[in-house]
């Protein structure tokens, strides 16, 4: 039976560029060592952008990615990442309807849009100055820019981001975030502007198939789909839940955890062996 990762390499054709490497803070030989174990538990998802229930910020940011996607912007800004092989190809709105401005009139009055994010190489970091950049952070810059606003980034626990985003901690969820039903029900959602899917992380000839990880600690970030792959195929072991990706891939670098499951994305930004 074919791998379920093929498929997603196939549709994740993701070269990163030797700016992205040099610009990662965060990268070093702490990853050496640690690979991408080939399994079928690998799933394929779609990226979107969250809002409060009822705003009409969803409909506006379809109409900034249709633009951005259909004049090349977009591709280009991918380029900078080296993710143009993930972006979709052509950009459809989501399903939000939504037209009430009270969201946008909030946002306006305060002066600022606040983006709730986590460190994720290639779509949500910091650069040397502490600045944030990736793909999302860039794209969340350009739409603070047509709202007239400044764009805030706030890390947080990506575990309790539907609480922070219904509370106004934040104002939305822009930072690789997979659409699930759940999100869908409690958020106006962005049309699908990426696709990404999850994958396995070990230590380099730790294990020759997922079946040897049970009894095993598998690393996730909590409330991630890392976390939904690891309790749906891995019910035999245990699943650790960590602040972030990063985190997760620490946990197995340090040994700690004899595995983890992140977004391939990730994974093809910092470890040096991922296709």
């Amino acid at each position: 039976m074919k791998k379920i990762l093929s498929v997603i390499l196939a549709a994740l054709t993701l070269c990163f560029t030797v700016a992205a490497f040099s610009s990662c803070g965060n990268k070093g030989n702490v990853y050496d060592g640690l690979t991408v174990l080939e399994t079928d538990v690998f799933s394929q998802e779609n990226y979107g952008v969250a809002f409060r229930k009822g705003s009409d910020l969803a409909v506006r940011l379809d109409e900034m990615f249709a633009e951005l996607y259909g004049n090349g912007t977009a591709t280009n800004i991918a380029k900078t990442y080296g993710l143009e092989g993930s972006i979709v190809s052509t950009f459809e709105n989501g399903t939000s309807k939504a037209t009430s401005t009270s969201d946008y009139d909030y946002i306006k009055g305060k002066g600022t849009l606040v983006v709730g994010v986590t460190v994720f190489d290639g779509m949500d970091y910091q650069d040397a100055n502490g600045k944030w950049i990736g793909y999302d952070a860039d794209m969340a810059n350009k739409f603070a820019e047509k709202l007239g606003v400044t764009a805030v980034f706030v890390e947080i626990d990506w575990d309790n981001k539907l609480i922070d985003l219904a509370a106004k901690n934040i104002d939305c969820i822009w930072n690789g975030m997979t659409v699930t039903d759940a999100i869908l029900n409690a958020c106006e959602v962005s049309g699908t502007y990426m696709v990404n899917g999850q994958v396995l992380v070990i230590k380099e000839g730790a294990f020759d198939s997922a079946d040897k990880l049970a009894g095993k600690q598998i690393a996730v970030e909590g409330g991630s789909a890392g976390y939904s792959q690891a309790t749906e195929n891995f019910k035999t072991s245990t699943i650790k839940e960590v602040g972030s990706q990063v985190d997760a891939l620490l946990e197995v670098s340090a040994g700690t955890s004899d595995a983890c499951i992140i977004d391939y994305v990730l994974a093809k930004s910092l470890l040096k062996n991922v296709d």
